[in-house]
This record gives C-alpha cells, sequence and structure tokens, in this order.
C-alpha cells in the first residue's frame, strides 16, 4: 500500500521552447530530491529524461519522459516533455495528465513561440500554471525588461516568487519575494517590494477576507497567504515565477520546495467530466481513492525489451494488477500483467495505484492515445484530446522489394505513439 494519499500528489509537466532547459531541470530536480545517486546530463549523454539513443545522439528531447520522486511528504510526478514545435503531439498528450504546467523560459532568449503556445494551452485545460526563469547564469541578460515581457505576454497574475541575486556569471541564489528577509543582498536583480505587492495583488484576489484586510491596510502574514495560493493558482488568477540556473544548480533547491508547497493536487482542482456509457448528462469523475477506477491513455510506446507500453493517469478509485480493463471506446476486456512506475527507460512494479497516480501497463492491445479505461465494464468515457491536423505529407518507398509489409507496420508503430503523424 501506497504511504500518501491523494492529497500529496503533485503532477507536473515541464513545457516550453527548445533549449529552454528543462531536461536539465528534469534530471537535477531528480538528484536533489534523491530519486538517482548521479545528476543525469544532455551534454554528456547520461540523462535519466532524454534516454532514448536518438535523443541522446541529437541532445534535445523527442518524446514525452515520466519521472517520478518524492519530497518532503509529497509523491511528485514529471513529465519532462519536448520543445520542437515536430513534436508538439506528445507535449499536448501530456497536459492531459497533469494538474499543473511548469512554463520553462530562456532567460537570455526570453518569451519564444512555444512558450507561449504551450502556456495558452493549459490555461484552456484548465491546469495551474507556474513560471520557470531557466539559464540566469548566462550573459546578455535584461531581466527587469524580461520580466515586464513575461507580466505583458501571461497577465499580471504572473509575480515573482522568488528574486534573482545577481544576474550572468555574478547570479549566486534567490531570495524569497514571500518571507522577505530583514537583510537584503545589494545586488538583488530587481525591486522586491514592488515584486512583493504585485504577488499579493494577485493572492489577495480571489480571499474575500485577505482582500478586506489588504485595502484597511493591515498586516497580511505570509501563512494566511500560503493557505490561499492554491486555490488563486487553480483559478487562473495566480502564476508564480521562479528564479534559477538547472546548469549550475542554482535556485533548484528552493523550486523542488516550492513544488511540495504549492504545487496543487488532484484533490484541489475541478473534476474532470465523462460520458455514462448509457449517454445523458456528463458526471463528474472525482479524485476519490475509494470510488470506481478510471483512467486516461496519455502515452503508448513499443519497446523493443517489454512489447507495447501504455501510460496511464488514474483519475479515480484505485486499481490493483488482479483486475482486468475495459476500453471504453472499444468495449474490450484485457487482462494485465502488472502495475509499473516508469522513470526514464527504467521501471518499477507497484502493488496498487491511486487516484493522482501515473503508471504503466505492458502488452495490453488496443490501448491508444486518449482512451478511457476502467475495471467496470460499461464504464464511463472522457473526451479525447484534441490535437493540431498534420500541416504536411510524405511519401515513402522501400529498399527491396517486398518490405512493404515491413513499412506499413512500422508506420502504424509511428501512428500509435504520435497522435500528429
Amino acid at each position: 500500500m501506497a504511504k500518501y494519499s491523494v492529497h500529496d500528489i503533485r503532477t507536473l509537466a515541464l513545457v516550453g521552447h527548445r533549449a529552454a532547459g528543462k531536461t536539465t531541470l528534469a534530471d537535477t530536480l531528480l538528484y536533489k530530491a534523491g530519486a538517482v545517486d548521479r545528476r543525469g546530463s544532455v551534454d554528456d549523454g547520461t540523462s535519466v529524461s532524454d534516454f532514448d539513443e536518438e535523443e541522446r545522439n541529437r541532445k534535445f528531447s523527442i518524446d514525452t519522459s515520466v519521472l517520478n520522486f518524492s519530497h518532503k511528504g509529497k509523491q511528485v510526478y514529471l513529465l519532462d516533455t519536448p520543445g520542437y514545435p515536430d513534436f508538439v503531439g506528445s507535449a499536448l498528450a501530456a497536459l492531459s495528465a497533469v494538474e499543473t504546467a511548469v512554463v520553462v523560459i530562456s532567460a537570455p532568449a526570453g518569451i519564444e513561440v512555444n512558450s507561449r503556445r504551450m502556456f495558452t494551452e493549459a490555461g484552456k485545460r484548465g491546469l495551474a500554471r507556474m513560471i520557470v526563469i531557466n539559464k540566469l547564469d548566462a550573459d546578455n541578460i535584461h531581466f527587469d525588461q524580461l520580466l515586464a515581457n513575461i507580466r505583458e505576454t501571461f497577465g499580471k497574475g504572473a509575480v515573482l516568487f522568488n528574486a534573482p541575486i545577481g544576474i550572468g556569471p555574478k547570479f549566486s541564489g534567490v531570495i524569497d519575494v514571500l518571507r522577505l528577509p530583514k537583510d537584503v543582498p545589494g545586488d538583488v536583480a530587481t525591486d522586491l517590494n514592488a515584486a512583493r505587492s504585485q504577488l499579493m495583488d494577485a493572492v489577495v484576489e480571489i480571499d474575500e477576507k485577505l482582500m478586506e484586510k489588504y485595502l484597511m491596510e493591515e498586516p497580511i502574514s505570509a501563512e494566511e497567504m500560503l493557505g490561499v495560493i492554491p486555490k488563486a493558482m487553480v483559478e487562473g488568477s495566480l502564476v508564480p515565477i521562479f528564479c534559477l540556473s538547472a546548469r549550475k544548480d542554482i535556485g533548484v533547491s528552493e523550486f523542488l520546495d516550492a513544488v511540495a508547497t504549492f504545487a496543487v493536487s488532484p484533490a484541489q482542482v475541478p473534476p474532470r467530466m465523462a460520458t455514462p456509457s448509457q449517454g445523458g448528462e456528463p458526471i463528474p469523475i472525482k479524485a476519490d481513492e475509494s470510488a470506481e477506477f478510471v483512467g486516461q491513455v496519455f502515452k503508448t510506446i513499443n519497446d523493443k525489451f517489454v512489447g507495447n507500453l501504455s501510460y496511464i493517469r488514474v483519475l479515480s478509485g484505485t486499481i490493483t494488477p488482479d483486475k482486468h480493463l475495459f476500453n471504453s471506446r472499444t468495449g474490450k476486456e484485457s487482462r494485465i500483467a502488472g502495475l509499473l512506475r516508469i522513470q526514464g527507460k527504467s521501471n518499477t512494479t507497484v502493488p496498487e495505484a491511486k487516484a493522482g497516480d501515473i503508471i504503466a501497463v505492458a502488452k495490453v492491445d488496443g490501448l491508444h492515445i486518449g482512451d478511457t479505461v476502467t475495471t467496470a465494464a460499461h464504464g464511463p468515457k472522457l473526451p479525447m484530446p484534441n490535437f493540431p491536423m498534420p500541416m504536411f505529407s510524405l511519401a515513402v518507398e522501400p529498399k527491396a522489394r517486398g518490405d512493404e509489409q515491413k513499412i506499413s507496420g512500422s508506420l502504424a508503430k509511428i501512428q500509435d505513439e504520435d497522435p500528429t503523424f
């Protein structure tokens, strides 16, 4: 039995433009949380997240990798998504498996196309959002201008939760804006009082009691604000911004603590709606461990060692390996050999999975991205995720006669794994 409840689960997707440092951040978070003994690196091919041979050769993510770690009593599932527009289908599918989207922005590059796109897509899905400004150790950074651009692009709810001490080669740490220290270093890169005022404006907006105290100019403690922050994130009025350098491991510990403290749990968000098997009005699928099991497939791969793997976000109830899975799209019943918790290319068997967990099942035929799975026949059906339409076509032909069947099988596998193919 798991030692954590649904209230202790955090699910996040790292999204954003290519070369923003998402995978380096993922590897550093795993190491800081003690999930791995050695910090992986994209540059030397040891990344836990970018484990595919093609990813290691090209040094960028091609598919979403599923990672997990524990920190301060919270079970965290981290999805590291590709930033190239070519692989946007994988990134969009990952959004259906999480409660929080973390938009990673490269400080020297600024806001890029996929930064805006993924922020918007996360908002359409009602996800809580965070922003990470990465690579603050790089040259040619104009921090105040970057911050102004972020607030102009993503709204006034995007506010600093910590501020950098020094910029570029002088970047040495971060200052907590929520709990401002008495002694502030002289080389903080922004106006801390203005930053805290913006933070309070975004938080008190959704709480009448805090708003009343704020208007009466009564002091509001950090503890009072802490109780409201997850609600403000769920409602979309607050988008915390965190500053760090994943490569230099500066500010990563503070962000890791923030994930445990501020990121929302499955129990804090509105339930997803599903259509009953017999039709009728949509019904809520609540993140309740004792309810009927309902999950949704968000990723499939064909692994050369274990065969086809289907990655499932558990939305409700609890599942054990002795249960049968029913595909709500096809009505087909399948046995499962076991439940797997995924760490990059590795996996471990688990005795059960509950609402909020992310697991994989092997060798269950007929599961596709977006399928709803239950342990009861005639279970409800969740809406299929929307994906962009492919914009160009390509023809392939075999090198040798008689290879048409091999090509056909390979194309079918790619189509299963990539919903935009």
